[in-house]
Parts: structure tokens; C-alpha cells; sequence
């Protein structure tokens, strides 16, 4: 019962991590070391802070397809109010 992940990928910058990162109450440096040194399987899952968090993405038309570029973003006064 709940929601369901249906599919979680993130990359820095992208709007997942964004809002997700935040959240992360483990130390987000250690888990990258472990991976480098191939030790992820050593380390503890990592934990995150309780609450919620949300991110609002503002995009061209057809995104994540094929999009025009280089378009002025307007309307964020009317966002803000």
C-alpha cells in the first residue's frame, strides 16, 4: 500500500537530486569513497531525514524528448504568488 518507485535514477544536477539529497542524513561523501574503493557492500544503507521534499521543474515543450532550446522562461512572478 502506499506509493511505489517505479523507477529511480539520478545524476548531480537533475531535478531527483536535487530534491533528494537534501533529504540524506548519511554522509553522502563516504558512500562515493566506499564505491570508489569497490567497498559499497561494507557500508550501512544510507539513511534520510524524515519529512517530505518536492522540485518543480519548469521545461520546453516535448521534454525529456526532442525540445527546442534557447527559449525564454517567463511567468515566474506569477509562480512565486
Amino acid at each position: 500500500k502506499g506509493p511505489k518507485v517505479l523507477e529511480f535514477n539520478c545524476r548531480f544536477g537533475d531535478p531527483e537530486t536535487q530534491v533528494v539529497l537534501p533529504m540524506m542524513s548519511s554522509d553522502l561523501f563516504d558512500l562515493l569513497h566506499a564505491c570508489a574503493l569497490h567497498k559499497l557492500s561494507d557500508m550501512p544503507a544510507p539513511t534520510f531525514n524524515d519529512g517530505f521534499a518536492v522540485t518543480v521543474v519548469m521545461a520546453s515543450g516535448g521534454y525529456p524528448g526532442s525540445f527546442v532550446k534557447g527559449h525564454e522562461i517567463t511567468g515566474v512572478d506569477k509562480a512565486n504568488a
